[in-house]
């Protein structure tokens, strides 16, 4: 995929110069930083259900791994694009409504971008914990608030962004070295234990809600606010879509890397949570569960988990690697195709989106100032689900829409037919579950989810009338309020 000298690219894969260059195997290598995400909220989840968090993320693993069939077949119908699956399901919701597909594209970013803010938060808690004990500082000012961990993780945002502003192929590279280096504390902390026979059964027993008996509705709430947040981490794996428009054969190299990157993830989310409560145990994790892992480590390992936690640190600073990446290709796209701020369009003189790379860094600063990493990850849930619900229904309505067409891939009969299932699932998940994690967060999210419609209608006014300051011009030079034509942009045949 080429363009004319001089011409805009037409799809992050072409701005970013990687156009036609991957295999699934280098799509799974990137998504090999979704597993650290276990660490996102692991203990938060273990807190709240008890015992059921093994099998709570159990069952978010098996329903995000059938929903990556349908993300890669929606991949396959437009293989010119790059991003996440949003900007495929909206070329469908589209054709149905025209405010449907910037919220949708507009809630995938928001659930793949604050990963910088939690990352980061936690890079400076785990750091905090094992080595800074005593730099327990914390201050104030209104809703924000500044602490060691804040300062910590800041610094390595900024670090993450200072490489990748050089090359997004230079961070491809990197990513496959963290990869493997990462992966390595997490299949200790799992393996580990289990041959050593550390796995306490009396802390995975009763099997049964911790505060409210089976059959009563304090116990749904529980399992759907379970699988709200575990959601955001399990269904992750499908970033190696984001890679589609960059693959050889994207046909064929799609599905693969997005069912080998779910396979890698049942493993992992299958027993990390079941070793993580059998060894520490409910009450030891609830004393701080942003840091679940360290306890894990030091029982485990002793005098040796400074050189885990330092492996985990590594880890984090992969998924992070790994989200902005994703993130500045979304942002890329959706500009590109009119959904976003036009600027998120212009590239560095090295081809990198600059601009969209920091767009994130600054709102994911503000973010880290704001709340605590659950606090963040329950806000950007609401955006990651909204997607999910929306998309999962594009699936379905892009199966029925293209049946006549030979499409590269197909996801199997019995997978489209659950994926409205899915899709109410989430619903439920979100509205019910969604709210146990406060209210505040819940705002907090749909406000910045929201948001997509007033920046998209501003992008199509602003299109209409030659930009911003094309727009401000008129208005200044308006002598009464009916001297500037007015048109309904979103009704204009593109």
């Amino acid at each position: 995929m080429t363009t004319e000298e001089g011409a805009r690219p037409r799809s992050a894969a072409e701005a970013f110069g990687l156009a036609r260059t991957l295999t699934w195997w280098d799509g799974f290598n990137i998504a090999l930083g979704v597993p650290v995400l276990l660490i996102f909220s692991v203990g938060s989840v273990v807190v709240l259900t008890g015992t059921l968090s093994p099998l709570i993320w159990v069952i978010s693993v098996v329903i995000g791994f059938l929903q990556a069939f349908v993300w890669a077949e929606l991949a396959g119908l437009f293989p010119h694009k790059s991003g996440g699956h949003s900007l495929y399901g909206s070329e469908i919701l589209r054709r149905y409504n025209r405010l449907l597909p910037p919220i949708d594209i507009w809630g995938n970013w928001f659930a793949w971008s604050p990963v910088l803010a939690i990352g980061g938060l936690l890079i400076g808690s785990y750091v905090q914990t094992q080595w800074l004990p005593d730099q327990d500082w914390l201050y104030t000012w209104g809703p924000f608030k500044l602490s060691m961990a804040t300062v910590i993780g800041a610094a390595a945002l900024l670090l993450v962004f200072w490489v990748n502003h050089y090359s997004i192929k230079t961070s491809a590279r990197t990513q496959l070295v963290l990869g493997v280096v990462s992966l390595l504390p997490i299949a200790l902390l799992i393996v580990v234990p289990l041959f050593q026979g550390r796995v306490d059964v009396d802390n995975l027993t009763p099997f049964a809600p911790p505060d409210s008996p089976w059959l009563s509705w304090e116990t749904v709430v529980v399992i759907c606010a379970g699988l709200y947040i575990a959601a955001w981490s399990a269904y992750a794996f499908e970033t190696t879509i984001c890679y589609t428009a960059e693959y050889r054969n994207p046909a064929k190299d799609a599905p693969r890397s997005i069912i080998a990157a779910g396979l890698l993830n049942l493993v992992f989310y299958g027993l990390g949570p079941l070793v993580l409560l059998g060894v520490v145990g409910r009450e030891e994790i609830a004393k701080d569960p942003a840091v679940a892992f360290a306890p894990l480590a030091k029982d485990v390992f002793g005098a040796g988990s400074d050189v885990v936690i330092a492996l985990l640190v590594i880890a984090l600073v992969l998924i992070i690697n790994t989200a902005i990446l994703g993130s500045a290709r979304t942002l890329y796209q959706a500009s590109a195709e009119g959904y976003t701020f036009r600027g998120f369009q212009t590239l560095s003189k090295r081809r990198v989106p600059t601009r969209a790379m920091g767009f994130d860094v600054t709102v994911n600063l503000l973010l880290m100032l704001l709340g605590t990493p659950i606090y963040i990850l329950a806000a950007s849930t609401v955006g990651y689900m909204i997607t999910n619900i929306l998309d999962g229904v594009a699936g379905w309505l892009g199966r029925r829409d293209t049946a006549g067409v030979k499409a590269p891939y197909r996801a199997p009969r019995i997978v489209l037919q659950l994926i409205l299932l899915f899709a109410a699932l989430n619903f439920v998940f979100q509205f019910l579950g969604g709210p146990s994690w406060g209210w505040t967060a819940m705002g907090l999210g749909w406000a910045i989810v929201l948001a997509a419609v007033p920046i998209y209608l501003y992008r199509r006014y602003t299109d209409a009338y030659g930009g911003v300051w094309a727009v401000a011009r008129r208005l200044a030079a308006a002598p009464l309020a009916g001297a500037l034509p007015i048109r309904d942009p979103v009704r204009e045949e593109e």
